[in-house]
């Protein structure tokens, strides 16, 4: 079966006008333009198959039901969010009695230093802290800005971000650890102590 063109793919902005026209082939354009890369984000979360394709139908139906009222300015980002928070319960309801580690929960360990604590006041600064982590990703370059999501929000392996962004490995682990310790510097600086 061909694959479609980028050229003949849909615009964001036209599928999010037919999810406001509540037609339901906004669903099959967003399946048709966004399959892959979704699979991907649920699968690196999952790491199977039968999950991989409820996440993506739960997707779906969560973007139907939040388009309208929410009007997203990036499509992709929204049901990148979308299916990264679907697969992360479904990873935790299937996976509690287990303890396999996958890449996003290997990934999230990484940030573990930086962002953790039990303290009430972290919890009661989670929405300041959400606030300073995207004012940080403002400051980074293009390439560590890629480095960064695709470890810590697509939760991309080591190698794939290697291969991805022409490094190798262990430059990759470097730059990681160099923009964690940057990230817990910005944290600091805004009197946010973890």
């Amino acid at each position: 079966m061909k694959q479609p063109t980028t050229a003949a793919l849909p615009s964001d902005e036209a599928i999010v006008d037919l999810y406001w026209a509540r037609d339901e082939a906004a669903i099959t354009e967003t399946d048709r333009k966004y399959r892959g890369y979704l699979h991907t984000v649920a699968w690196n979360i999952v790491k199977d198959e039968q999950d991989c394709e409820e996440c993506l139908n739960d997707t779906y139906l969560k973007t139907w039901n939040s388009i309208p009222p929410q009007r997203p300015n990036c499509l992709k980002a929204f049901l990148t969010k979308i299916t990264r928070t679907i697969a992360i319960d479904r990873y935790r309801k299937e996976r509690r009695q287990k303890r396999v580690p996958t890449e996003c929960t290997l990934s999230l360990s990484e940030l573990a230093e930086t962002l953790c604590g039990d303290s009430p006041e972290v919890e009661y600064e989670s929405a300041l802290v959400g606030k300073v982590i995207n004012d940080y990703l403002r400051t980074l370059s293009e390439r560590d800005m890629c480095l960064f999501v695709s470890r810590y929000f697509c939760s991309d392996p080591i190698s794939e971000i290697a291969e991805k962004c022409g490094m190798s490995e262990s430059g990759v682990k470097k730059a990681l650890l160099r923009l964690r310790e940057g990230l817990r510097e910005k944290l600091e600086k805004e009197g946010i102590t973890l």
